[in-house]
């Protein structure tokens, strides 16, 4: 809304100007703040190809797995909340694995940089199948995880959208059971094509370090996402892992571990800057789990208070 009026106020401005050489015009504070604010954002956008992401609404990097390569528009904070409950089945147990609360708090930086930390409250319960015994039950918090989005370019015809993402785990502070035992990190690239107004085709492709062992995880996510209303919002997914087995000490033995699995899901955006959703998926492999539901909570607000005109 914004770079609409100050045309129209520089014209009717130099049109009085125009009519009265003599006039003098006297503006307010907040005015010239507003004015300021104005020109330098024309300046940036002028010479910085990145798109103005605080003109959309709330775009999340969930309910799928697939995280989008959309930023934080700068000076905005958004967080990310969700329930998720998951069952895997092997041949002699059935574990039960609860995550209460997962936050994902993402800070715009810059109109190229996004800060990111997360932090899970855990719950696991492993029982036997034969009489139902309970072999291990715990509760706690994750270690923290530290990440950033660089965004490298937009699309052009074929060429997609594009940002990268890179993180670490820390081992640290929560429970034992749920943190790793080092450092772990993660490195992917974020993709996205447009192929129609209501259709969006999102791929990662990435590796990753646990921090439980020394050998690597390499990770795809291929995401559909259709686009129902300007509030619904539609999605089927193919995600996955390619884990590098090794020996006794962790060394890459030159085989690899499987894992494909499938999920869906929904997100209604009540208003521009607010998100609720709810999915599930289930293992297509031996190791994957058997299945899972979630749901989430996701809202962002303007740090600077200014007044932006978005897309709903």
């Amino acid at each position: 809304m914004r770079r609409f009026l100050f045309p129209f106020f520089i014209l009717s401005t130099s049109l009085a100007f125009s009519q009265k050489p003599d006039t003098i015009l006297i503006l307010k504070k907040d005015q010239v703040k507003l004015f300021k604010e104005f020109v330098k954002y024309q300046e940036e956008a002028e010479f910085d190809l990145v798109p103005d992401f605080a003109e959309e609404g709330i775009i999340t990097d969930r309910p799928h797995i697939a995280e989008t390569p959309h930023l934080v528009p700068k000076g905005y904070f958004q967080w990310e909340s969700g329930f998720q409950y998951q069952q895997t089945k092997s041949l002699l147990n059935r574990t039960r694995e609860i995550t209460y609360n997962t936050t994902l708090v993402r800070i715009g930086i810059s109109r190229r940089f996004e800060g990111r930390v997360e932090l899970d409250y855990l719950g696991t319960q492993t029982k036997r199948r034969s009489n139902d015994s309970l072999i291990q039950n715990e509760n706690g918090l994750s270690g923290i995880n530290l990440a950033s989005k660089i965004f490298i370019c937009k699309q052009n015809g074929f060429r997609p959208e594009a940002t990268l993402l890179y993180g670490i785990f820390l081992p640290y502070p929560g429970l034992v059971y749920f943190r790793p035992s080092y450092t772990g990190s993660e490195i992917k690239f974020l993709l996205v094509n447009r192929l129609a107004k209501w259709f969006e085709f999102e791929y990662n492709v990435g590796v990753q370090w646990d921090g439980i062992t020394k050998n690597a995880a390499y990770a795809y996510a291929l995401n559909n996402e259709f686009e129902m209303s300007k509030k619904f919002f539609f999605f089927l997914e193919l995600y996955g892992f390619f884990y590098e087995n090794g020996n006794q000490n962790d060394q890459f033995n030159g085989s690899f571990t499987n894992d494909h699995r499938v999920n869906t899901g929904i997100w209604y955006r009540v208003t521009p800057n607010t998100q609720f959703d709810l999915s599930g998926g289930m293992g297509l492999s031996k190791v994957s789990p058997t299945y899972y539901i979630a749901l989430g909570f996701s809202n962002r607000f303007n740090l600077k208070n200014t007044n932006r005109v978005v897309k709903n």
